[in-house]
């Protein structure tokens, strides 16, 4: 089988629909990403870099500083960002983008995977955070469960594929996923 050239290997990434991958803090977006965004041969577009690259902030840093309503507001301008970048990428959203009424408006183009995991998992990943997350105050457990209780019935309604990300590693997430991946987003 002949290899396509970089010109058309370029045209049609340009094509192709933008992967977004969606859930709550610590579900796996990044790693997953990543490792899936090899796979394609995409960039990755880091919700979490690339907010830092655009304000010069983490996003705790950026929450403490200019409140949460900001960060989430800048947090969709990023994704918004993403969905324009060509060559079409794999996005990792924020978490919170969900919570904005605009976004399933915002991914009718794109392709989202809801990267599923039960919050007790992420309790021991939260714990350990490198600080670019913004802080979560008191029961840690009890905080996510809302934010689960709260977010999850918006991943599924913007969801077009959910991998259940608890205890699988990223290789066998990625098989997920692309096992699932229709024609017009390859």
């Amino acid at each position: 089988m002949a290899t396509l050239g970089p010109f058309w290997r370029h045209t049609i990434l340009a094509m192709s629909r933008p992967i977004v991958l969606v859930g709550l803090m610590g579900c796996g977006k990044t790693t997953v990403g990543t490792a899936l965004a090899g796979r394609l041969g995409r960039p990755l577009w880091d919700g979490d870099l690339q907010l830092q690259g655009l304000t010069g902030l983490t996003a705790a840093a950026l929450a403490a500083e200019r409140g949460t309503d900001v960060l989430h507001r800048i947090e969709v301008e990023v994704l918004a960002m993403g969905l324009a970048h060509r060559p079409v990428p794999v996005v990792g959203a924020a978490a919170a983008v969900v919570l904005d009424p605009r976004l399933p408006g915002m991914l009718r183009q794109a392709w989202t995977v809801w990267l599923r995991v039960e919050v007790t998992h992420l309790v021991t990943r939260l714990r350990h955070d490198d600080g670019h997350r913004p802080e979560l105050a008191g029961d840690l457990l009890a905080t996510l469960r809302e934010m689960a209780r709260v977010r999850d019935p918006l991943y599924a309604q913007v969801a077009d594929l959910a991998v259940d990300a608890d205890r699988a590693a990223p290789a066998a997430l990625v098989g997920r996923i692309l096992a699932g991946m229709p024609a017009d987003v390859v």
